[in-house]
């Protein structure tokens, strides 16, 4: 069996909070999996984030959810270096935080963005063959 979609479960201290940023990164709100703890946001028939409030993320495992050393960057893919920079400025102004300078090193131009939580995500534009982003 192929694997065919990838969900990523992140816990959140505010979930409306969180909603905000995700969807200025380009998500949608699936409310068929959204209520009061938890929301699903999708950026892709196949990538899909699901923010549980801490509380609910703690239902899911035994291990702690207490803030600690980094273990993931996720990264997106956008179509150019322009909507690179639309969508981090909108995750910017909705609350997030941009934790170093964008990086553009011909074939990729990318910018890096915590939500609320510290989680890390890279919004890149690149061209593998070598062009410009």
């Amino acid at each position: 069996m192929a694997i065919t979609q990838i969900y990523l479960n992140l816990p959140v201290s505010d979930l409306e909070v969180s909603k905000k940023v995700y969807t200025a990164m380009g998500g949608t709100i699936n409310p068929d999996f959204t209520g009061d703890t938890s929301a699903q946001v999708v950026f892709a028939d196949a990538i899909v984030v699901q923010l549980m409030t801490r509380e609910t993320f703690a239902t899911f495992t035994k291990r702690s959810t207490s803030d600690g050393p980094i273990e993931v960057i996720s990264a997106l893919a956008a179509g150019s270096r322009e909507e690179v920079d639309r969508l981090a400025d909108a995750a910017l102004a909705a609350g997030g935080t941009e934790p170093r300078e964008a990086q553009d090193i011909g074939w990729l131009y990318n910018r890096a963005v915590d939500d609320p939580d510290g989680h890390s995500w890279e919004l890149l534009a690149y061209h593998p063959a070598g062009g410009q982003g």
